[in-house]
């Protein structure tokens, strides 16, 4: 059936091959090898994203379809990549096609079908409009030197087809991004909003970088991005990641605009395999998301249903024995325009580079969407995540930092050491959601749209962990060791209610925006602290000894945390290159606190306003200056022994920046200067006689810095990812004797680059070659008087592949020459991952 007539009569050849075209066209926008895909994004009504079909002359144009162009002549498919841009429309279609073909150019003011016609003048090839508003590529039937392709037997359906839909796949804030370099996005702004006109730096990394880059973790996803440290360490519990050098925080992360919760050990996250986009929004973002992260924010956007079917299958195997099956499928549910579907799923089992830790991982993610009309939309959202790491906590389990970052008579601990105890360690994790996503345009000028989720974090945690060499042996091989446990869950349902108007005023373009913001969330946790289990010889490992959790719990509390907000955002375009952004929210945040241990119940009820204002100004050329201040509220769990908890902390930011996106490029360059400081810390109470363990919220945390990334394709062949970040971030006020240094793990400077080159013509058609390097300057053990400098290290990553047809190859390989990494904390180190080879084989269809 074809897809833009679902209920229409049975269709004729050029019917069928004009549905077939735009699933190629689909397929080759959301990462089928092989096509150049282009896209671009506008402003669009309800009618631009209807499911109602349009027919042959209406694809053409209208008069009002009409745009100026002044396109050059030369390589055909240059010329076709900065129309389709220019147009405002999606144009996919295989290189071969146009490889070697010259066009005249395109000059004046045309609608889509005559600058069509108009750019492939004197190549052979025409675009043929078919009854679904869709062109196929085809032989001219009379090109110039007059010999009839037809009479030979071929047709226009015997090449490989383009098509031209402004419906099909306009980027969106949440859809597929065609490619490395992303234009839009909500995380920024709530509002589906071009990057350049967001006032703060945003990153946006997408499905196909990666899935070029064989991403397996949300801290490998961000790692060539600006602005961001992941931890060097390997930790499969968490993905420890800061933001503009602001110390870990569950509150900085996101899942398809709403607060993922966590347990102290199980931080809640999610498959990169099942994510469209990971966004990074850096700097405060409390006047969007109420209580977040210092440092900024970083958003996953869920895969969700297309109208168009596409089915992937993949299967991967890799270093450590890795097993790896992957599913997407989605299009419309039989042959409804209303319906619409998505499955992913993955299976893995997996070994890694420390003896007994295992990578096992379920995941699915079930989505249905309803459209019963072309100004309402349905979404229902939901996943499972289970894993399960093996007889091990997860990581290498607290080795010294003596055999590792420091000297030990004995030599280097080895790399794959693993510090705990086999029969008694386990870490299982399971991560369930369910919730939709409803939007709904009024007319013109209103939509409203409310996102709704559930979450649940289910933690079963046990594992015998280092408490740093034994002081008794002067040989200095033996860890002492300990037992851990924590035992509990976290649930947490959020809403989020927006209404959305786009309206005039005296010369002014408005994008109002106002939210009622509301969740609740409930952490229950018991753990265990023992400091007397068996010993291990580091440097002759022998497992076996009997390890038991004490008897008593360390931590047995109930924390209830509840926010209201109620925010309101304008943004405010005038004399056309002007976009002033102001944004205000009022919350109420409270936190019960039940220790059972010490049988006492302790709340705090804050009302915290935050802001951002930010003013930027477009000039022609794509170069977009701006300034701005932001404003955030953090919640702080540490328990006070001594009294009620402990307030929020505060943050404030100025940035400078500049955002350039050249026209008719595929490119988005930024630059930002930023100073970020954070009050409220905790530091030593100064009266340690009478409060010996108190702390008092006087400490001050300052990060001032410069941030520069590059994202583009500088030809259809050549893509490139670049970063790097100058960090000045340092303690500024504080009663632990540490102003002036800088934080755990926060390096001076970081940069990376990544570089892809795919052959289009030839012989080699379809391959691809990447190369990356990343570099991490020197990090600070601690930030207290003591501390020890962790080395910089220079990382290479390399991807190869093969694109056949619907086949798709790919060899990955992360950290190429196995370079030793770690990271340390005190006495206490964790190595970083081994070199990763992974193979992977993808069929789409």
């Amino acid at each position: 059936m074809d897809i833009n007539h679902r209920r229409g009569p049975r269709r004729s050849r050029a019917g069928q091959w004009a549905g077939h075209s735009a699933r190629l066209a689909l397929a080759g926008a959301i990462g089928l090898h092989g096509f150049v895909a282009v896209t671009a994004a506008r402003a669009q009504g309800p009618a631009a994203t209807s499911g109602t079909s349009a027919d042959a002359s209406d694809a053409g144009g209208t008069a009002e379809d009409r745009r100026d162009y002044d396109i050059p002549a030369g390589p055909l498919d240059q010329a076709l990549i900065r129309f389709g841009r220019e147009a405002g429309v999606l144009l996919t279609f295989p290189t071969t096609t146009t490889d070697g073909k010259h066009s005249p150019g395109l000059r004046g003011r045309h609608t889509v079908r005559e600058g069509l016609d108009a750019l492939l003048s004197g190549s052979g090839l025409k675009a043929m409009p078919q009854p679904n508003g869709s062109y196929l590529l085809g032989i001219d039937a009379m090109p110039v030197g007059g010999t009839r392709e037809r009479e030979r037997g071929d047709t226009a359906a015997s090449l490989p087809p383009v098509t031209v839909r402004d419906r099909i796949l306009r980027e969106t804030a949440t859809g597929p991004v065609v490619g490395w370099v992303a234009q839009r996005t909500a995380t920024g702004a709530k509002a589906d909003t071009a990057l350049i006109d967001i006032p703060q730096s945003v990153s946006v990394i997408t499905a196909d970088e990666l899935s070029a880059r064989a991403v397996a973790s949300v801290k490998e996803a961000v790692g060539y991005t600006a602005g961001v440290t992941p931890s060097a360490s390997f930790d499969l519990r968490e993905d420890l990641t800061t933001f503009r050098g602001f110390p870990f925080d569950w509150a900085s992360f996101y899942l398809d605009g709403l607060a993922m919760p966590s347990t102290t050990y199980g931080v809640s996250t999610s498959e990169p395999y099942g994510m469209e986009r990971i966004e990074i929004l850096r700097g405060p973002a409390s006047m969007l998301y109420g209580q977040s992260s210092t440092g900024g924010v970083l958003n996953m956007v869920s895969k969700r249903p297309l109208d168009i079917p596409l089915r992937e299958v993949q299967v991967q195997m890799g270093s450590h024995d890795r097993r790896q099956v992957a599913f997407d499928l989605t299009g419309p549910i039989g042959d409804s325009d209303q319906w619409s579907y998505r499955l992913t799923g993955l299976k893995r089992r997996s070994n890694t580079s420390i003896d007994f830790v295992e990578d096992n991982r379920t995941y699915l993610a079930p989505a249905l969407t309803w459209k019963p009309s072309a100004a309402t939309s349905l979404t229902l959202l939901a996943s499972l995540l289970d894993d399960d790491l093996g007889r091990s906590g997860g990581t290498s389990a607290f080795l010294p930092a003596s055999g590792i970052a420091l000297p030990n008579p004995n030599g280097t601990i080895a790399r794959r050491t693993y510090g705990g105890e086999p029969s008694f360690d386990y870490y299982r994790k399971k991560q369930y959601s369910a919730g939709y996503e409803f939007r709904h345009q009024f007319d013109d000028t209103w939509q409203f749209m409310q996102n709704l989720r559930w979450r649940k974090v289910d933690l079963d945690y046990q594992t015998a962990y280092g408490l740093g060499l034994l002081a008794s042996d002067a040989t200095r091989r033996t860890l002492r060791r300990g037992a851990f446990g924590s035992f509990g869950h976290n649930e947490a349902v959020s809403i989020d209610s927006q209404l959305q108007a786009r309206w005039q005023s005296a010369g002014v373009t408005h994008t109002t925006l106002v939210g009622l913001d509301v969740k609740r969330i409930a952490l229950d946790e018991t753990r265990y602290f023992g400091v007397d289990g068996p010993s291990l010889d580091l440097f002759a490992p022998t497992y076996g000894a009997a390890f038991a959790l004490p008897s008593d719990p360390d931590t047995d509390q109930s924390i209830v945390t509840r926010q209201v907000g109620l925010y309101l955002q304008d943004q405010m375009r005038f004399a056309q290159r002007w976009l002033l952004t102001l944004g205000a929210r009022w919350d109420v945040a409270s936190q019960d606190i039940n220790d059972r241990l010490g049988a006492t119940r302790t709340s705090l009820t804050e009302r915290k306003p935050s802001g951002r204002a930010g003013l930027s100004y477009q000039f022609d050329s794509g170069i977009v200056p701006y300034v701005s201040a932001a404003t955030s509220f953090t919640p702080t769990l540490t328990p006070n022994p001594y009294g009620a908890p402990f307030k929020a902390l505060a943050g404030r930011q100025y940035e400078l920046g500049v955002k350039v996106q050249p026209p008719g490029s595929n490119s988005l360059y930024t630059a930002a200067l930023f100073d970020l400081t954070q009050r409220n810390g905790l530091t030593a109470d100064p009266d340690q006689v009478n409060h010996p363990f108190g702390q008092v919220q006087t400490g001050e945390f300052r990060s001032q810095g410069l941030e520069l990334e590059a994202r583009t394709n500088l030809s259809p062949s050549v893509s490139v990812i670049a970063a790097y970040t100058y960090l000045h971030a340092r303690v500024s006020r504080s009663n632990d004797d540490n102003v002036g240094n800088a934080p755990k793990g926060i390096p001076r400077n970081t940069a990376s680059v990544w570089t892809q080159y795919k052959q289009r013509g030839g012989p080699l058609t379809g391959l691809s070659v990447g190369l990356g390097v990343r570099y991490v300057d020197k990090r600070p053990s601690a930030d207290a008087p003591g501390f020890y400098w962790v080395p910089s290290f220079t990382m290479l990553d390399a991807a190869l592949g093969y694109d056949a047809g619907p086949w798709q190859f790919a060899l990955s390989i992360s950290n190429l020459t196995d370079k030793v990494t770690y990271d340390c904390w005190y006495a206490r180190c964790w190595y970083g991952p081994a070199r990763q080879i992974r193979a992977t084989a993808t069929v789409r269809w």
